[in-house]
């Protein structure tokens, strides 16, 4: 007999494994190159070659206990090149090896920060759309999520933001550049938003901290990047090399925090308590010694951005009406039909084209669509996605 929370949750299973299950039905009835699968968000790019000449190297000449247990917070020279990155692309923001925690990917690192500031009933804001994890990491710390709809063009509503604040509020997740929209916000964005935390901590006598989800902080195409670290005071910064450097499988993420921040020697204690208590540790030792062994950790992502521009093409040569995406690799047009589960339906079972139903984000009437797939996938899927609307604008 298995928790009732988690039996629950299995029915309710997520909408892109059901779409995998699809798409792997439809595959073996008609061919491969006949389904267009633009479900997953699984990155297409191999890490550079410099991470294998290090690995190859490190396998010639291995270190004598290099595979022993290593400190939960991470390898020092790991969290050195981490925050060494993060100087470079940010500039001076007070981040060094002291403040930086390496993690089991991004998602060990948003649930190592929920365990380590959340009491039993804190409430954590999470704005809709939203990655769909994101609601079992606040229940894995004991908090209650809250939910904030983006406006139309999926920039944050300040006022709407506002008004779900209240003394319980203990955190927001904010992801940016977004999944599933691909929307970026500005800095400027980030000031104002910010400004309306501080003046909600003034008149709750409240912190309220932003754990900042950047695991594509290096897949940005158009617009400046962003500086969290310069717009937000109580800022936990999350990423992880999943996508830039095409490590997903490795689970390499981390928490970087600056010098600055009040408590930061407490908060660094509890991340690294919470790392170890939470059972998954902290990212493979092999990883993290290769990406130390790195002379940079920026990559330039033209894949992405090639598959980007491709797919918005396919897009609007179809008819749909979307907000183009600025960064990640997805992309959520609305459904032109009100039921959006409807839609992905149909569009699988007689266009075979694998999208995923916005409602499954929080944000019904929309779909969502990676463009994370090979690049002749979008060329040979143009004129489907053309019938496809046409199907339903008749």
């Amino acid at each position: 007999m298995i928790a009732k929370e988690i039996e629950q949750n299995l029915t309710q299973s997520s909408w892109i494994r059901k779409m995998f299950e699809e798409g792997q039905r439809l595959k073996a009835i008609h061919g491969e190159d006949k389904v267009y699968d633009f479900s997953l968000g699984n990155p297409i790019i191999d890490p550079p070659p410099a991470f294998f000449k290090a690995l190859q190297d490190y396998a010639n000449h291995p270190l004598k206990g290099g595979h022993s247990y290593i400190p939960n917070q991470g390898l020092v020279e790991a969290r050195q090149k981490v925050a060494a990155h993060l100087e470079g692309r940010f500039g001076s923001i007070g981040v060094n090896e002291n403040t930086v925690i390496m993690t089991s990917g991004a998602a060990g690192a948003l649930n190592v920060a929920l365990k380590s500031i959340l009491n039993p009933g804190d409430e954590v804001i999470i704005f809709t759309p939203f990655f769909v994890e994101y609601r079992f990491y606040v229940g894995n710390a004991n908090g209650q999520a809250v939910y904030c709809p983006l406006a139309e063009d999926f920039t944050i509503d300040l006022d709407l933001l506002e008004s779900k604040i209240t003394d319980k509020t203990k955190a927001i997740i904010l992801n940016n550049p977004h999944n599933p929209t691909g929307q970026l916000l500005p800095e400027a964005d980030l000031v104002a938003f910010n400004q309306v935390l501080r003046k909600k901590e003034e008149e709750l006598g409240t912190g309220i901290h932003v754990l900042y989800d950047d695991p594509y902080s290096q897949l940005i195409y158009d617009g400046k990047v962003p500086n969290p670290f310069n717009a937000i005071d109580k800022l936990f910064y999350i990423s992880s090399f999943s996508k830039d450097l095409g490590l997903a499988g490795e689970r390499l993420g981390y928490i970087a925090i600056s010098q600055s921040l009040q408590e930061a020697g407490n908060y660094m204690a509890a991340f690294v308590f919470s790392n170890r208590t939470l059972g998954f540790g902290n990212a493979p030792v092999t990883v993290q010694r290769m990406i130390s062994k790195l002379d940079s950790l920026t990559e330039e992502q033209s894949e992405y951005k090639q598959r980007r521009d491709a797919m918005v093409n396919v897009l609007e040569e179809a008819g749909f009406d979307f907000v183009q995406p600025k960064g990640g690799f997805f992309i959520f047009p609305k459904s032109p039909i009100e039921d959006d589960q409807e839609f992905c339906r149909i569009a699988a079972e007689e266009f075979q084209i694998l999208l995923v139903p916005g409602s499954g984000f929080g944000r019904g009437g929309h779909f969502r669509l990676s463009y994370s797939v090979p690049f002749e996938q979008i060329e040979r899927a143009k004129d489907e996605f053309k019938r496809l609307y046409a199907h339903f604008a008749k």
